[in-house]
């Protein structure tokens, strides 16, 4: 077989053989594992659909009809991948349920029939190219993929959102557990979701079929994307991310239902203990100091102060770094060593939490602070 040594040849096997080698390297990682394993697949779709266009771009095809209706196409798996990926990392789940299975019965059934057609002559399979799967089945595909991945994902971001409001409320430091790169994830998909629907489009009213098609395209820039990144996202578990207790509110109830004496109790032992010094502190180590229920602590917090639980926090924290800038600690502190000395853990959070306080950078504010003085 004569496969040419073009451009896009060797940019179309590069990226199948990096998909498949990154799906590898994640489906035996340690470090959030389930979720890890559910990227791994996703990747090893995205790969197999790209084979594809391997075929396509090296004329393969034109040799050798013979290699049409292999079983690579799983695109009706790419959406509730996404989804189980971003409920195991947003939910710490560790194996996989039976009932999750279902969602994957239409790819089975797909799988099916592209093993029904490979096991039947070339004659048969090419009638149903010409009479069925090129009128009907093949756009069909590309519709309900693109349904499969919006609904997919609107559940996924719907997850994410619940999970960033749990944090916010349980943690009073998130860099690292704030599932940015899940974002991200997201975001690919959702582009790869648009150029699923043009590609859906082309095929339902103009009837245009490119050699290359955008959905593609599409696949080639989301695998590269995945592949680069998913390794870099943070063990949870080793953060101290606990998806036990994931009710941290109780049901909302009017500010007559709250206790005064509880609310000014709150404020009260965060000042004077500083336990917002700690940066690693979390709404259930600061209810076990008060000895009292993290969903109470929670809801004072919440409708009492009307602010989250690492709000609450930062604000403390400003505070501090407010104090020591007008203090002596100026002459032997940087701005940095301030910030760790009141709590914080990097720099760019620092900064970030301290302008949303302050609405000014921290060494504007101190340049302000110095003036005045």
């Amino acid at each position: 077989m004569d496969i040419p040594f073009s451009l896009p040849v060797i940019l179309t096997s590069a990226l199948i053989s990096q998909g498949i080698f990154a799906a590898i390297l994640l489906f035996f990682q340690r470090n959030n594992s389930l979720a890890n394993r559910y990227l791994a697949f996703l990747l090893l779709a995205f790969s197999l659909w790209l084979i594809d266009s391997f075929f396509r771009v090296s004329t393969i095809y034109e040799q050798n009809a013979n290699y049409y209706f292999l079983p690579i196409y799983y695109s009706l798996a790419f959406g509730p991948l996404v989804y189980f990926y971003t409920q195991a990392l947003t939910k710490g789940k560790r194996s996989l349920s039976a009932r999750n299975l279902g969602h994957f019965i239409p790819v089975i059934l797909l799988l099916g029939l592209y093993v029904f057609l490979q096991s039947q002559s070339y004659e048969f399979r090419r009638d149903f190219w010409f009479e069925v799967h090129r009128p009907f089945t093949f756009r069909v595909e590309f519709i309900l993929t693109f349904f499969s991945l919006g609904i997919y994902l609107v559940a996924s971001m719907r997850v994410l959102k619940k999970y960033q409001a749990y944090i916010r409320n349980a943690f009073s430091e998130i860099s690292r557990i704030n599932l940015y790169w899940l974002r991200l994830v997201l975001g690919v998909m959702i582009f790869l979701s648009i150029t699923w629907l043009l590609d859906a489009l082309l095929r339902e009213v103009w009837v245009y079929y490119p050699k290359q098609n955008f959905s593609s395209i599409a696949i080639g820039i989301s695998l590269l994307v995945l592949a680069g990144g998913a390794l870099l996202q943070s063990p949870l578990k080793e953060l101290g991310f606990n998806s036990e207790d994931r009710d941290t509110q109780l049901p909302k109830s009017s500010q007559q239902d709250l206790d005064p004496l509880l609310l000014e109790r709150i404020q009260w032992e965060m000042k004077e203990r500083k336990y917002y010094l700690n940066p690693r502190l979390t709404l259930e180590s600061f209810a076990r100091e008060l000895k009292e229920p993290s969903r109470l602590i929670s809801q004072h917090i919440n409708q009492g102060l009307g602010v989250s639980f690492i709000d609450f926090v930062n604000q403390f924290r400003v505070e501090a770094v407010k104090q020591r800038m007008e203090s002596e600690d100026r002459q032997t502190l940087t701005l940095l060593g301030m910030a760790l000395e009141s709590g914080f853990n990097s720099k760019s959070t620092f900064n970030r939490i301290f302008k949303k306080f302050t609405g000014k950078s921290p060494s504007a504010y101190m340049k302000r602070s110095q003036n005045k003085n």
